[in-house]
């Protein structure tokens, strides 16, 4: 017979751990000794918010499990229709949506966009080691994601200040309407904003037909194929998407470099290495920690029983630290076998830009390696961490560091 899952408030936690609540900065900032814990000793536990129960699963085989079985652990957790992003729909809707754009970015779509990538990283590389670094998420991090997925999308982003302020609007409406976060009082407001902006792009596309996938949307829209509401939407994520994570995990490579200096050097002499950090790293300290998913039925993960319209948690960056899976998986080792981490999801909803991201940081990654001799954390100011969202992410939000060429 199937057990109940503990609500995490009534477990005994170590001294050093307060119950686990994705609502708690702290957390966010920091949850892997809450992971450890919670996969030994309570692989499935309940939190209340409110009157909202929300499960989460920390092992790997059951975060696997349940990625590979839409149908029994729906990503619609809301209504398409209130926020139709491609994260929260199951086929046949997520199917033509993403059928719609996939070809871009496939491994050999990506790959012919690298020299634009490469002289983006550059443009923006050189200038922040000259002046010997400084906070490297607002000054180099987000300005070079945002015109890497900008550039490929076709979306003018000279405006960094503005986009960047639209998409933490877009992040916390997301995650208050989808994720029971906390929000903001101008989320909705800064959401809609920003998908007035990307209308007025569409058009101006539908006009140009430059070829890129703005206008492809653009032109989907108007032959019927979607709708504007669609082709909008469908652009924010896109957008979103494709630069908050790879923003975050460029910085939390910044700071694994700086706490781990033989890093640099041992890439310097074999930088056929870097697509091995590059894994290592997603695995070890990648931004998405938690995907939502509703039970469709009851289900049973861990010798636990999940009620039919439970609201889960998927914690792959808990998964991804399993030593069932990875053995000493709170170690970081460039030398271990990857396969299988979930960093950019898995099954039918792997991230459809993780070619795109992948080759972004290493171009920085190889860019470091060949300039820069050492990284070190600026005392002088504190790591800000990323907190929006319901531990969304894990990861510099602001972080000053120092650097020797």
């Amino acid at each position: 017979m199937a057990n109940e899952a503990p609500f995490a408030d009534e477990l005994k936690w170590p001294d050093h751990l307060i119950p686990f609540d994705p609502l708690e900065p702290a957390i966010q900032a920091d949850p892997f000794a809450h992971y450890a814990w919670m996969r030994e000793n309570a692989p499935v536990l309940r939190t209340r918010n409110g009157d909202t129960v929300l499960w989460f699963v920390s092992r790997y085989d059951d975060v696997k499990t349940a990625f590979r079985d839409p149908k029994l652990f729906s990503s619609e957790v809301i209504d398409p229709d209130v926020l139709p992003f491609l994260i929260l729909m199951d086929p046949p809707l997520h199917s033509r949506l993403r059928g719609t754009v996939a070809r871009a970015f496939t491994p050999k779509a990506v790959t012919q966009f690298e020299p634009e990538v490469r002289a983006l990283g550059e443009g923006f590389f050189r200038p922040f080691v000259a002046k010997g670094g400084g906070e490297v998420v607002g000054e180099f991090s987000v300005p070079m994601s945002m015109s890497s997925i900008g550039a490929l999308l076709g979306i003018p982003t000279s405006r960094f200040g503005k986009l960047r302020a639209w998409s933490d609007d877009v992040a916390n409406f997301f995650g208050r309407v989808a994720r029971h976060a906390r929000g903001t009082q101008t989320d909705a407001a800064g959401f809609q904003e920003f998908l007035a902006y990307l209308k007025s792009i569409l058009e101006a596309k539908a006009e140009e037909d430059d070829g890129s996938i703005a206008a492809n949307l653009a032109g989907l829209w108007k032959n019927g194929s979607l709708t504007e509401r669609e082709a909008v939407h469908f652009c924010a994520f896109l957008f979103l998407a494709g630069h908050e994570t790879t923003t975050i995990l460029i910085a939390n490579g910044f700071r694994l470099f700086a706490e781990k200096p033989e890093l640099i050097a041992r890439l310097s002499q074999d930088p056929a290495d870097i697509p091995k950090f590059i894994e290592e790293l997603s695995r070890y300290r990648a931004a998405p920690q938690r995907m939502s998913r509703v039970a469709t039925a009851d289900a049973e993960l861990s010798g636990v029983a999940i009620p039919k319209s439970s609201e889960i948690r998927l914690l792959p960056g808990s998964a991804n630290r399993d030593s069932a899976r990875f053995p000493n998986g709170d170690e970081f080792d460039i030398d271990r076998d990857t396969g299988g981490h979930m960093a950019f999801g898995h099954g039918i909803h792997s991230c459809i830009g993780s070619w795109l991201a992948k080759l972004e940081v290493r171009i920085v990654f190889e860019l470091i390696v060949a300039e820069i001799s050492s990284i070190e954390i600026d005392p002088a100011h504190k790591i800000v961490p990323y907190t929006g969202g319901t531990l969304s992410n894990t990861g510099p939000d602001q972080m000053h560091i120092k650097i020797s060429t």
